[in-house]
């Protein structure tokens, strides 16, 4: 009989076991975001900015994950331009994956998807603001993992708002990277090299 699993009630560990990933601590793999080129134009960098004050506004409550969507995550996709050609942006992206030999079948909804002509580009997934990023991890690279088509790379983003961190994962290798976490409450404006980096992936 198939067990069907939902995405956000894996662990780190059940998604480390079912797909046979392992974490990997070299600093070669993942350089897309530790030298960020920052060319902002001052028209971005004053969207980014309301960005983080408007985040930073509502965050004195409890800011549920549409809104993080709409506040930080839209305008991080329009800066770094993922809203133009040759890219494909979804929103509540349905998947799923069947794990050979366990009869189990994982399901769950992305966030928001980047795709350029079949490949996933970038995945986005996003929390409300009083959880942790490592909440978000799992499910992430769940879905990441389910990407059949292809053995590129693929990256995602994990956000509650607050703060947010990039992974990267190479499934023919079966490694994955973490980027630093970056943070809305740091001095300046994280969303800049934030924003750069997806430039960067792109």
């Amino acid at each position: 009989m198939i067990q069907v699993l939902q995405a956000n009630q894996l662990t780190l560990r059940d998604v480390k076991d079912k797909f046979g990933l392992q974490r990997t601590s070299n600093s070669g793999f993942f350089k897309s975001w530790q030298q960020p080129v920052l060319d902002l134009s001052e028209h971005e960098k004053k969207t980014l900015d309301q960005a983080q004050a408007s985040f930073l506004y509502l965050a004195e409550g409890l800011v549920q994950e549409p809104l993080v969507k709409m506040v930080v995550v839209s305008p991080l996709l329009s800066v770094a331009g993922f809203y133009e050609k040759p890219y494909l942006t979804f929103a509540e992206h349905t998947t799923a994956v069947e794990i050979a030999a366990s009869e189990e079948i994982i399901r769950g909804r992305i966030d928001v998807l980047v795709v350029n002509q079949q490949v996933w580009v970038a995945i986005v997934e996003a929390k409300n603001s009083q959880l942790s990023l490592s909440v978000g991890l799992p499910q992430t690279l769940a879905y990441m993992a389910s990407d059949q088509q292809t053995n590129q790379p693929k990256f995602g983003l994990v956000t509650n708002g607050t703060d947010l961190e990039f992974v990267k994962l190479d499934p023919k290798a079966g490694l994955y990277a973490l980027s630093r976490a970056y943070s809305l409450n740091n001095p300046g404006n994280d969303l800049y090299e934030v924003a750069s980096v997806l430039r960067a992936i792109r």
